[in-house]
């Protein structure tokens, strides 16, 4: 069955369909006949404001060279729709009822005067990597962190994904980072250390091809699955039921997940007894002097308790005092991350990591 995009949510862009364009001046048109012209050469089948696209390269280049040639007083007079031929049932929604046009500006979107197809197709970011470390300071894994290059104009990660999230091209940003860290951490760590890795998700649509080239590049790599830990972020609802198949196709492959920044956001304790994570990380929010603060003290001991009864690992997260150190070690919480073991970096180093 044959389905339009959602016009009536930031839900991601696909791997494969057709993007089609209106606009009622010639001008434009003529635009964006050229633009795709450049990008599809089959002249016999193409459609004068249509492409069709079969991976996400092209599409990004065609929403990165319309970005370029568009200033947004006239991409706000174009508008565009994508087609998806595929089976509505395996999707899970009813998208076939939004047949609306969209403006061509919401696909548009810049960090610091580059275009976010280009973040994606150039890999204009790289990833540092924090320690998570053991009661006694032994780093067991670590966390993947998008960062800006050392050239280029600093950026917020969270600001990054949430403007391809606006551009609806987040499933391609986080896989891109996805696969980053996978080959990262095959490079620099060793069998048997975590790699703790965030993920959206809504840019998980039908998990099990979503996930493929995640899959693939864990396999290519050599790495073992077992040392995979896939993030769930707290920034969007974690409500939605597709979400347990996400988990699903990841355990299935022998992967961990965890739930991040609990007690924030979305990442409430009912969201983590229904998901059920093999880790739960608490928010720094929590941690930040819960040595002295009773209220703190009192929902870490709830997180704990309710996690023990599926025999999760907790993780405090944001820990930068040996006070706070202290205590969460006294209670019992056994993996730690903050600055009190080591900022993120470009590489782990191969010193021991010393606390106090």
């Amino acid at each position: 069955m044959a389905c339009y995009h959602q016009a009536c949510s930031f839900s991601p862009l696909r791997d494969n369909g057709l993007v089609e364009f209106a606009a009622e001046d010639q001008s434009l048109r003529k635009v964006l006949e050229d633009t795709i012209g450049e990008l599809d050469t089959r002249q016999e089948e193409r459609q004068p404001l249509a492409m069709r696209y079969e991976r996400q390269e092209p599409l990004l280049r065609l929403i990165g060279k319309l970005q370029k040639r568009f200033p947004s007083k006239d991409a706000s007079r174009i508008q565009f729709r994508v087609y998806y031929e595929t089976e509505a049932a395996a999707i899970g929604d009813e998208e076939n009822g939004e047949l609306a046009w969209m403006p061509l500006a919401e696909l548009f979107g810049d960090i610091g005067g580059t275009s976010i197809p280009d973040y994606i197709l150039h890999r204009n970011f790289t990833l540092h990597l924090q320690p998570v470390v053991k009661p006694n300071g032994e780093a067991v894994g670590y966390e993947f962190l998008t960062r800006p290059l050392p050239d280029q104009m600093p950026f917020r990660p969270g600001e990054l994904f949430e403007k391809a999230r606006k551009s609806r091209l987040h499933a391609f940003l986080d896989r891109a980072a996805r696969q980053a860290a996978i080959r990262l951490g095959a490079a620099h760590l060793a069998p048997g250390l975590k790699r703790f890795v965030n993920f959206l998700p809504s840019s998980l649509h039908r998990p099990d091809q979503c996930l493929r080239g995640t899959f693939d590049e864990i396999r290519q790599t050599g790495t073992d699955p077992g040392d995979c830990v896939f993030e769930v972020m707290e920034s969007e609802p974690l409500d939605d039921p597709k979400l347990l198949n996400v988990f699903e196709a990841y355990r299935s492959e022998g992967i961990r997940l965890a739930l991040d920044d609990v007690g924030k956001g979305f990442a409430t304790l009912d969201v983590v007894e229904r998901l059920q994570p093999d880790y739960v990380k608490i928010d720094r929010k929590w941690v930040s002097n819960c040595d002295t603060e009773p209220a703190k003290q009192r929902y870490i001991g709830q997180i704990m308790d309710r996690v023990s009864r599926f025999h999760g690992v907790v993780l405090a997260e944001g820990v930068e005092r040996q006070e706070e150190w202290t205590f969460l070690k006294q209670i019992g919480v056994p993996l730690f991350q903050g600055y009190l073991f080591g900022r993120a970096m470009p590489v782990p180093s191969s010193a021991p990591i010393a606390v106090g």
